[in-house]
């Protein structure tokens, strides 16, 4: 089982590099309105005619539903679609690595779950870990946007969309574990509905949908497909039964790593010491994060 954990960080790597090729053909909420109406059709006609089910919420999760969909389909993928025009796949993988963090936030908030000395302790290291990477230099691309302190708006932006990802992840779980809804369904019903909300947008933002090569761009989206709204979403969804929001969170530290390789050998890009500075104090701040869960034999508990 571990290593469909490994396995499901790994794809998500690669699912930024595929998130940023495809950005040189089409425009960002255009691409997650294609690859979302595409993915949840084509989950919906798979429960539809092989297993006789209705994709249909049942009334009593529908605001669950409606969460599930605002915040990640319409936020989480809208904004790192955005985001990606200007950031570099590693450090918006690495930005990522916000998730574990956010969510115990969440969960103290929302959830009144109780903040130990070590997680606040985790928490600290783990989000100045994520300075170095950010009050570095700067590409020209991200600066367009203007910035605030040492922050550009496309990593405030990212940052944002993590927020919202980690709470939409609370909110799976509770579709699949709590309420017992197969994970095929609340992703081909969240798919096909955050889909409809995203092409809305594309069109209320008076985006140039496809500006280049079309075959190039159904190559990848295709790809984008197949790897990120079918093979990750259904996996992390199955891996939400056996695992903890928190451990599937603490995990996601192999995703920026596999995105540094997929991100230098594709697309070319340069990784300078910042990234290697963030990514060890993240991980020791997620280490201590989680120590107090190891404490009490809660990191892999379902």
């Amino acid at each position: 089982m571990l290593f469909l954990v490994i396995l499901l960080y790994a794809l998500f790597g690669f699912t930024f590099t595929l998130g940023k090729i495809v950005l040189f053909y089409a425009s960002p909420f255009f691409v997650v309105a294609t690859r979302m109406m595409i993915g949840g059709l084509a989950l919906g006609t798979y429960l539809t005619y092989y297993h006789k089910i209705k994709c249909w919420p049942a009334r009593n999760d529908l605001w669950l539903y409606v969460q599930f969909v605002f915040f990640n389909i319409c936020i989480f993928y809208g904004a790192r679609s955005w985001s990606l025009q200007y950031l570099t796949t590693s450090k918006a993988a690495l930005l990522m690595n916000l998730s574990p963090f956010f969510t115990a936030l969440l969960a103290f908030v929302f959830l009144k779950e109780r903040l130990t000395a070590l997680k606040a302790l985790g928490l600290i290291i783990g989000f100045s870990g994520m300075l170095p990477v950010l009050i570095a230099q700067s590409s020209p691309e991200e600066n367009i946007w203007g910035s605030i302190a040492y922050f550009s708006t496309p990593e405030l932006v990212m940052i944002f969309a993590v927020a919202c990802l980690s709470y939409s992840m609370i909110v799976m779980q509770k579709l699949v574990k709590h309420r017992g809804v197969s994970p095929i369904l609340v992703n081909a019903i969240c798919m096909v509905s955050g889909g409809a909300a995203m092409g809305i947008t594309s069109i209320a933002a008076a985006e140039k949908m496809i500006f280049g090569d079309p075959v190039l761009f159904w190559s990848v989206i295709g790809m984008q497909i197949i790897v990120s709204n079918i093979l990750c979403s259904n996996l992390q969804a199955f891996l939400l039964r056996t695992y903890s929001t928190t451990f599937l969170a603490f995990a996601s530290f192999i995703s920026p790593l596999c995105a540094l390789g997929y991100g230098a050998l594709l697309l070319n890009e340069v990784i300078t010491w910042h990234f290697f500075a963030s990514f060890f104090i993240v991980i020791v701040g997620l280490t201590i994060f989680y120590l107090d869960d190891i404490k009490h034999g809660k990191l892999t508990a379902a």
